[in-house]
């Protein structure tokens, strides 16, 4: 509480001597690209980061509001008619935090829940302190960093619902999330047939045969990728062909590949101390799908004999995954008419049953830190990948954190850009759709500003990147 009583006197101060017209004021606003070794922030006008805070950002608060005021009656219904006086004050709340965006205000601090055993909004508000000392003053929307910011909108919003009596445990993404998921059943249903069929001979079959299948899935799930609501706004998203036909028509537009130094990883017999594979997941519908065939296809072919799956703890990023999305999608799948969606979902409900499979939930994945800093800051996790043989980071909010949100010179070695954090094994799998890309050959980078100035975040373009305990990377000629 004295935290919190800090950063509101602060803030106070900052915003009264701030005091602006309706017309934005970004401090030291710069109308260039974000320059090489900075953080990404909305100061640099031809950035994402600009584009997020001014444009993308109020539009999702504003279609959380849309979605909150047309499922009033929906919500009264569920929670009761107390609901609907919460559902009103989240709605003047997200109202006023989309101003102070537009406006460029204090970020402020997160009220705390009075009785919770596991306070991380507490890691919030001392963070808050931290960015204020470095920043000399309360961080600013635009001026501040940008993965700092746009994380915490996602976490103060969570706050706001757990603070409720009544709709605390409402995801206001749910919706969105279900929708993503049944509108591309024409490629869910494609890919699980082609998983199960896998599943059935995938004892016969070849050395040559499992590390072809291993890539292809290994591209479906880097693909999956692309299905991402925060993207795109809350925009619809969907998939509708057979994405394992569609592969080699994607090669062309994966910038590295990894894949072979994997394969070589995987197919070593190892302690058994190390047969855990994490993966770190991204988004919920159709990338999820993706995620559990791959993870079918690395149990089936004895590639490792237990997964643990780490979602995020609250509604985040529009369609990040959390606990509840992925037993909701193996219960849709189950209770399908599709054959090979309930084979698939059966066979994963039975890997979580006997422990082959857990759902794994971390605060860490939804607090204000990146990853470099968490051997200091949560060592138990730290600790927790390390005995995993292989984690597999998904998408390209993990992507950030794996590199700490700098503008890196795209020629930097992966390894580098990760700044020591090396619990274990790493497997990125990112499609790219934000302006932070690094492992590029000398000269790539320049042919694709050449054909499209906005490549780094149109999400047509993807990366296989690893750090495999003693095998170099390194893109250029001489290492």
């Amino acid at each position: 509480m004295e935290i919190f009583i800090r950063l509101l006197i602060a803030n106070l101060k900052t915003d009264i001597m701030t005091q602006r017209s309706n017309s934005i004021d970004i401090r030291d606003l710069q109308d260039t690209r974000t320059p090489f070794g900075e953080p990404l922030s909305g100061i640099y006008k031809q950035s994402f980061a600009y584009i997020t805070i001014k444009d993308r950002l109020p539009v999702i608060l504003t279609k959380i509001i849309d979605t909150l005021s047309r499922n009033k009656e929906n919500i009264a219904q569920k929670y009761g008619e107390n609901a609907t006086e919460e559902v009103k004050q989240i709605t003047g709340f997200l109202s006023k935090l989309k101003n102070e965006i537009a406006t460029n205000k204090t970020i402020k601090p997160i009220r705390l829940l009075p009785d919770a055993v596991d306070n991380d909004a507490e890691d919030w508000n001392r963070y808050l302190i931290k960015r204020t000392e470095i920043e000399n003053g309360t961080p600013l929307w635009f001026n501040t960093l940008w993965l700092y910011c746009e994380c915490y909108m996602y976490r103060v919003i969570a706050q706001e619902f757990a603070l409720m009596k009544y709709i605390k445990n409402y995801d206001p993404f749910e919706e969105q999330k279900q929708t993503a998921f049944t509108n591309s059943l024409i490629s869910i249903q494609a890919l699980s047939t082609y998983t199960m069929n896998l599943v059935q001979r995938v004892e016969n079959l070849s050395i040559v045969e499992t590390k072809e299948e291993l890539f292809k899935l290994f591209k479906t799930n880097l693909w999956g990728n692309k299905c991402d609501l925060s993207l795109s706004a809350g925009a619809e998203v969907s998939q509708n062909s057979n994405p394992i036909e569609a592969l080699k028509s994607l090669d062309k537009d994966i910038l590295v590949d990894n894949s072979e130094f994997v394969w070589n990883l995987l197919r070593k017999k190892v302690s058994s101390s190390t047969h855990i594979i994490d993966i770190i997941l991204d988004n919920a519908g159709y990338e999820f799908l993706t995620d559990l065939c791959l993870a079918v296809f690395l149990i089936s072919s004895k590639f490792t004999e237990k997964i643990r799956f780490y979602v995020k703890r609250y509604p985040w990023y529009i369609s990040d995954i959390n606990k509840n999305d992925f037993l909701w999608t193996l219960e849709y799948m189950k209770n399908s008419s599709n054959k090979s969606m309930q084979e698939l979902a059966t066979l994963s409900q039975n890997y979580l049953k006997n422990n082959v499979w857990t759902i794994e939930e971390e605060s860490y994945w939804t607090g204000p830190y990146e990853l470099a800093e968490m051997k200091e800051r949560d060592p138990v996790l730290y600790a927790k990948l390390s005995e995993a043989k292989l984690a597999i980071f998904k998408g390209d909010l993990n992507y950030r954190k794996l590199v700490g949100d700098i503008n890196w010179e795209y020629t930097t070695e992966f390894k580098k850009s990760l700044r020591g954090f090396e619990p274990t094994n790493i497997l990125s799998l990112r499609t790219v759709k934000s302006d932070v890309c690094v492992g590029l050959p000398p000269g790539v980078a320049e042919e694709l500003f050449d054909k499209d100035e906005k490549w780094l975040y149109t999400g047509e373009y993807g990366l296989i990147q690893s750090t495999i305990a003693g095998v170099c990377h390194c893109s250029n000629i001489t290492c």
